[in-house]
């Protein structure tokens, strides 16, 4: 088994929006995923989406693009991102999610050995971070304390495979680690996916690689050119 990630599908079927307006790179983007992904990830493959699954605003309008989703090769596990306004409860989201889907948000699954950790995530500011800055940090790292929890009562032995699902940089733009980082290299985490990140300089500035013990890829859908990013360790 192969593990794959993508980040920021953008997905809008049910409301098409035309996403080259922010950058000619985005046309047709759907399919060219689609396509890209179909000739890379098999059957019994694990793709990882960390966040901007979906621009839907209600579970309506998510419906198509989760279709969408269920139909492409592979078992998908979803992570929250700032664009995924559809997503309020994990608990909710379970039932709508077709077969092919998996969910996690300050949780964890287990899957063909592998266990995956996720949570929402929050921004790092570039200077000190403000009252509702840190409110928010706070916040995404009490979330990631509870997933990486419940990481590790899913684990087998320390040498299983642990990838956590981060939509944000869990870098700062100057490469300054967030709180998050200790938790990660203190429960062994294999790997660590995210996005949110759509410019070239924000690309080269992005903390990719191994650092520490923890893998970090950043799998922003442009920044690998709308193609899975093989994550396997």
């Amino acid at each position: 088994m192969n593990v794959w990630a993508i980040s920021d599908l953008h997905l809008s079927l049910a409301r098409p929006e035309r996403r080259e307006r922010y950058a000619e790179r985005w046309r047709d983007h759907v399919a060219r995923i689609e396509t890209n992904w179909r000739q890379t990830v098999r059957a019994d493959d694990l793709v990882l989406l960390p966040g901007d699954v979906s621009m839907a605003r209600n579970h309506r309008d998510l419906q198509p693009d989760l279709k969408w989703l269920d139909q492409l090769p592979g078992t998908k596990v979803l992570a929250p991102g700032n664009h995924d306004l559809w997503w309020n409860d994990v608990e909710k989201i379970r039932p709508m999610l077709r077969r092919s889907l998996r969910a996690v948000d300050g949780d964890a699954v287990a899957f063909g050995g592998v266990v995956v950790a996720g949570a929402r995530a929050a921004s790092l500011p570039r200077e000190e971070p403000t009252a509702a800055e840190s409110t928010e940090i706070d916040r995404a790292f009490a979330t990631a304390q509870a997933a990486i929890e419940a990481a590790t009562k899913l684990r087998t032995d320390a040498r299983q495979p642990l990838y956590v699902l981060w939509h944000y940089p869990p870098f700062d733009p100057f490469g300054r680690p967030g709180p998050w980082i200790e938790l990660f290299e203190e429960h062994g985490v294999s790997g660590c996916v995210y996005g949110h990140l759509h410019t070239q300089d924000q690309w080269s500035r992005a903390v990719q690689g191994l650092r520490g013990k923890v893998r970090y890829h950043c799998v922003a859908a442009d920044a690998v050119g709308f193609r899975p990013l093989r994550v396997s360790v």
